[in-house]
This record gives C-alpha cells, structure tokens and sequence, in this order.
C-alpha cells in the first residue's frame, strides 16, 4: 500500500475501504489505465476518477460502498457522477454492453444509414489530433445522427442526445465540430453525386437551340375586317350627336353662372328706418312760447 499516492489512500479509507487491499490495488490498477486514455469533453476531476475507480473495483469484489457518500467526496451531481462513471466504464472496457452504430440505428429504426456512420466514425478518427476511443458513446451517436441529417432521416434529438450520456451544452459543441467536418467531407460529395456533369449539360443546351431552329414559326397573315357602311353611318351620327348634346349642356351651365355672378354684383337696397325721426330733415323745430297773465314791467 505504500506504493499507492497518498489521494487513493486517503479517499479509501473516506469511503470505508482502507481494510479492503484488493479494491485500493484494482483502483490503482485502473487509474493507471485511465492515464493513458483520453477523457476529453468529460468533468471530471482527479479526485472524481479515484473516486470513481474505487467505485468500480468495490463493485468488482463486492465490498460495501456508500453511493451518497462517493457521490459526496467525488464532487459531482449525482447524475453527473452516473455518466462519468459510465464513460470510465467504457474506457476501461469494464461495460460489456458497448454501444455501436449497428445498436443504436436499430434502436431508432434507421439501419440505412449504419454505412455511413461507420464511414464517418473511421474518418473522423483519422483525422483526430489525439487518440480518441470512437466506442464511446457520444462519437457513437453523433456518427449516427450526421448520418441522417445528411440523408434527410428524421431522428428524435433528445433520445439520442439521452443516448450519448452528455449535456446538451457538451452535445451542442460536439455537434458543431462534427456539422463543419461531416460537411467538408462528406455533404459536399453527396451534392456533387446528385448534379449532372457540366458537359451533359452543355450538349443538351446545343440540342435544344437546334430543335429551336429547325422548328418554323408560320405565321398567318391577318385581314382587315370591313365594316359595313350603314353601321359606320350609325356609329358615326350616334357621336356626333353625342358631342352636341355635351356641348350644349357645357354652354347652358356657363351662362347661368354668368348671370348668377352679374346679380351678385348690384348694390343691395337699403332697409327702411325703423325708428321715426323727432324732427324733420327739412323744418327747424319751433320753440314753445309761455303766456304771461301779467305785463313783465309794472
């Protein structure tokens, strides 16, 4: 035990392990083994893999292990905890259910599509930076829905997103560099598959401006239609009778509007006075006389 880094230790006997040799040996073993994997796009921490290690090899020789606290010490939610450990399971070729192309098309009924997927898993991976494990499940899935969004088959994106045991945020990143490769390589072809080549194109454009110009336009000569002459007649005494009629009634509106604005024009007459005058314009108004009854000098 003195050879195992003192974390491993530390967290055995956290869990309630340190008696049990044989599981600290095991989880030794398998994080040695995890080392020389890639864990890429996963959120696991050192201390999430030890714990998660110990899990594992507890469950192999069947020593008690409390969940909560695993969970606890390894510092992941619990479903994260039950993805990562899924994904250390399939690193570690410990699952013995390994999801494939061929299992997931037939868990969503689109087997047509299983060759291609294939086809894009192999390119994928020859293209890679780093060494990456195309039998997890996300490169899985993901080979088999760019399958059929190339092929037009329509596929439920939650199961599937469900299926590869990421988030939907980490499924949205990996989708979006797997679209820009899947594209460059494989769309691109398709397109080219489905269009005709440019000189097939080319020598049915000349066959048709030939069938165009052996083919004579006939042309037939139009003559003029007479009129017969009492209709002529008819047709043109109805307009000019017509046009005197307008003429005549243009001129009668125009002369009651002279008339109206002559009248408009005269002085109006002036009102009677309504109140008599007190005196007359014409007499000077007399002065009333007192008589005296007698004489003024006495």
């Amino acid at each position: 035990m003195a050879t195992h880094n003192k974390a491993l230790l530390l967290l055995a006997s956290k869990l309630g392990l340190s008696d049990e040799d044989k599981v600290i040996n095991k989880a030794a073993e398998f994080e040695r083994l995890l080392q020389a994997k890639s864990t890429a796009g996963s959120n696991m921490t050192d201390t999430s893999k030890t714990v998660i290690c110990l899990d594992l090899a507890a469950g192999i020789f069947g020593a008690d292990l409390d969940m909560k606290v695993a969970i606890k010490y390894s510092g992941l939610k619990p479903a994260m905890y039950t993805n990562c450990r899924k994904v250390v399971q399939n690193l570690l070729e410990l699952n013995d259910e390994k999801l494939s192309t061929l299992v997931v098309c037939n868990t969503f009924q689109c087997s047509g599509v299983q060759e291609l997927a294939d086809r894009i898993l192999e390119e994928y991976k020859g293209q890679a930076k780093m060494e990456l494990d195309m039998n997890l499940p996300q490169y899985v899935c993901m080979a088999v829905y760019q399958a059929c969004r190339i092929n037009k088959v329509k596929l439920s994106k939650s199961k599937i997103i469900e299926k590869s045991r990421l988030k939907p945020a980490q499924w949205a990143k990996l989708d979006a560099d797997w679209t820009q490769f899947v594209d460059q390589h494989f769309a691109t072809a398709k397109k080219k598959r489905g269009r005709p080549p440019k000189k097939i194109e080319a020598e049915n454009g000349v066959n048709e401006e030939k069938m165009e110009v052996d083919i004579p336009k006939i042309e037939e000569p139009s003559e003029p239609k007479l009129e017969p002459y009492e209709d002529w007649k008819r047709r043109m005494l109805d307009a000019a009778y017509k046009e005197l009629k307008i003429k005549e009634q243009s001129a009668k509106i125009e002369a009651q509007s002279v008339t109206l604005a002559k009248s408009e024009e005269k002085t109006p007459r002036r009102s009677p006075r309504k109140t008599p005058q007190k005196y007359s314009p014409y007499k000077s108004p007399t002065k009333k006389a007192v008589r005296l009854l007698f004489p003024l000098n006495l």
